[in-house]
């Protein structure tokens, strides 16, 4: 059986979401998990380091062992996704309106989306906007789509995480994890209205670029988690919406 690495931020419930859906949807392969913080500080720390003859993946297993599940071999990895925030308002010290600052985090995790473009070669990122608690706003709002409800300005950032903790009433874990088809359901059907663009058409780079793009013009983004963009490149829609079904 091949082995798939997959990376996320430090905190656990992170990891609990993750792996809940790894398990729903049958996603092939023994899986090592990694917890090491933010997507910003894990890339700058590669990229201190880096060289073309670098392996990442034994980078990881040496820099990063007390934050591994369990031991493996870099050779046995035959997959390595990473889950992180988009998270671009850490490091603009509330500067909301420096747009040269804004530039300058857009021009980074873009680099950053490029170093993590392929799970067979460093890793493929998926990105959370503006974080993973998206997955969570559909139960907050009935599953209702209303535009202003799914866009989050810069400046409000910060307490997002808050925000959806109580428009879904502090949900335990158990609850939340019961409307994983449900709210799956919900962002496939809704990427025209959030994303402008069909949902076989969703992928990392491109909504990366949307993103950025109306963050650039409108100093926002839209409400969007890295799970249906990771489902829709595993799978595909037709066999995504198969596996909803049953």
């Amino acid at each position: 059986m091949s082995k798939i690495l997959i990376i996320t931020e430090g905190k656990d419930p992170d990891k609990k979401l993750i792996e809940h859906i790894v398990k729903e949807f049958q996603i092939k392969g023994e899986v090592i998990w990694a917890k090491i913080g933010t997507i910003y500080a894990f890339y700058k720390d590669i990229k201190e380091k880096y060289d073309e003859n670098m392996d990442v993946i034994k980078y990881i297993k040496y820099k990063y062992s007390d934050k591994i599940s369990k031991e493996f071999k870099a050779s046995e990895i035959s997959y390595v996704y990473l889950f992180f925030d988009y998270d671009l308002h850490s490091k603009l010290n509330e500067e909301y309106e420096n747009f040269e600052k804004i530039y300058d985090r857009i021009n980074e995790i873009s680099e950053i989306n490029s170093f993590f473009e392929n799970e067979t070669e460093n890793g493929k990122l998926y990105l959370s906007f503006p974080m993973i608690e998206a997955y969570h706003k559909p139960i907050g709002c009935n599953y209702i789509y209303e535009k202003n409800n799914f866009e989050e300005k810069l400046e409000d950032f910060k307490v997002f995480k808050k925000k959806i903790k109580n428009e879904t009433g502090n949900m335990g874990m158990t609850a939340l994890k019961s409307q994983y088809k449900e709210i799956i359901k919900f962002y496939i059907n809704n990427s025209e209205n959030i994303l402008e663009m069909k949902f076989k058409d969703v992928e990392k780079n491109k909504i990366l670029k949307f993103q950025n793009e109306l963050l650039k013009s409108k100093n926002k983004v839209k409400i969007y988690p890295s799970i249906p963009i990771f489902l829709n490149e595993y799978y595909k829609i037709e066999k995504l919406q198969e596996k909803l079904e049953i």
